[in-house]
């Protein structure tokens, strides 16, 4: 019988640490899918990372994206941008979250990984999955709230058919 071994994690993570990610990763979502972007920058720590680098290029250390925001003020000029500024087709998302893996603990800051799949509904009422990919993070816990310390957005294709007006 064919057997598959998995690597042995010697992280022990607590109930509630593992509870605050789960709400981090649900409420996330939420806010983008229901168009409360003015509460995206309140899930990220004020000295923050987020980018949106595709993962061919991710995976050759190519860490220029589509996306560079490297503190909580840049996210909130996004939103302010993205209400005020750009000129864009109206659309929304629904994500569609896996389970988060917890992959390390270091300095008080937990390293996880999370798939994702984005479907882009446009005014007209026509879907498409617009991206899927995965999230690698650092979350920091504060009592039984966590927050986003980076979050590296790495879609499996660098092909968008529109510009990435909405976070991912």
């Amino acid at each position: 019988m064919n057997t598959v071994t998995f690597p042995a994690t010697d992280i022990d993570v607590p109930a509630a640490t593992r509870d605050a990610i789960a709400r981090l990763m649900m409420q996330y979502a939420h806010v983008i899918d229901n168009d409360e972007l003015e509460r995206w920058p309140l899930f990220f720590t004020a000295q923050c990372l987020y980018q949106i680098i595709p993962r061919a290029d991710y995976e050759q250390g190519r860490l220029i994206g589509i996306w560079y925001c490297d503190n909580r003020d840049m996210l909130e000029d996004r939103v302010s941008s993205i209400r005020e500024v750009n000129v864009y087709e109206p659309h929304v998302y629904r994500h569609v979250i896996g389970p988060t893996e917890i992959t390390g603990f270091n300095n008080g800051t937990w390293a996880t990984q999370t798939s994702y799949i984005v479907i882009r509904t446009m005014h007209d009422g026509a879907m498409q999955v617009f991206s899927a990919g995965r999230y690698i993070d650092e979350i920091e816990i504060d009592g039984a709230v966590a927050l986003l310390r980076k979050r590296i957005v790495v879609p499996d294709s660098s092909r968008f058919d529109t510009l990435v007006v909405i976070p991912l």
